[in-house]
């Protein structure tokens, strides 16, 4: 009998406890977001300013460089290629895709590119390396690229940037190549004759919302896209 009487009697939280202890929990998880969270988004800004960094050089670098085959068939100059591509990276069928991906270390493809390695169980380093890469929506390797793509994959608006009276800002002629200082002057389709050693245009990347090449084949359209990911200024040379 003493014995029950003593089980009956056995103590539990009451209701204030319960509150006070949860607060303190609140507490603890509000200082603890105030410590890190700012930390968790210095670092994700830090890695969006590198993934930057590297697109923005890949697709320097391309627009600079005249390609064995396919592009010296079309181009006459690294220049022609740039004004090309800029041109015409606001429409459906020029689109210019910028990404990573696997590419194998001893197979060269006929444009001078590294092969693309698909074995998502090879080892990084020596099976293959981690190549950027710049392609047209019309380049026919961009298929065989998305078949080892790594990471995210973007897409590229380009514009020329012009001079006023306040400075540099971006043409409002899209689609067009004009002298930078007089803009009646349309060298859109005479690279050779444009009058500046460098042509500089904005780059807008947009993030392409899946990897799939049947999606890029398919439903995408540049025009359904309006806001960028990021922006950089940008020049190719001569």
């Amino acid at each position: 009998m003493t014995i029950s009487r003593k089980k009956s009697h056995k103590r539990g939280f009451t209701l204030a406890e319960s509150v006070i202890a949860l607060g303190i929990l609140v507490v603890l998880i509000t200082g603890f977001l105030a410590v890190f969270g700012p930390a968790a988004t210095a670092i994700r800004k830090t890695l969006s300013a590198e993934d930057a960094s590297r697109l923005k050089a890949a697709l320097e670098l391309e627009m600079s460089t005249l390609r064995e085959g396919r592009d010296q068939q079309q181009y006459a100059s690294s220049m022609g290629k740039a004004f090309d591509w800029i041109v015409r990276s606001h429409e459906r069928g020029s689109t210019v895709f910028v990404y990573l991906y696997r590419a194998s270390i001893v197979e060269i493809r006929s444009d001078g590119s590294l092969a693309p390695f698909p074995d998502v169980d090879g080892v990084a380093g020596k099976d293959y390396l981690i190549q950027p890469m710049v392609r047209r929506i019309d380049d026919p390797l961009l298929e065989e690229d998305f078949e080892a793509l790594e990471g995210r994959v973007f897409f590229v608006k380009m514009t020329q940037l012009i001079f006023d009276d306040t400075g540099l800002k971006i043409s409002e002629e899209v689609g067009k190549i004009v002298d930078p200082h007089a803009e009646e002057d349309d060298f859109s389709n005479k690279a050779d004759e444009f009058p500046e050693a460098v042509i500089l245009f904005e780059a807008e990347f947009y993030r392409l919302p899946t990897r799939s090449i049947d999606y890029v084949e398919g439903a995408f359209d540049p025009v359904d896209f309006t806001r960028p990911s990021f922006r950089r200024n940008l020049g190719v040379a001569r």
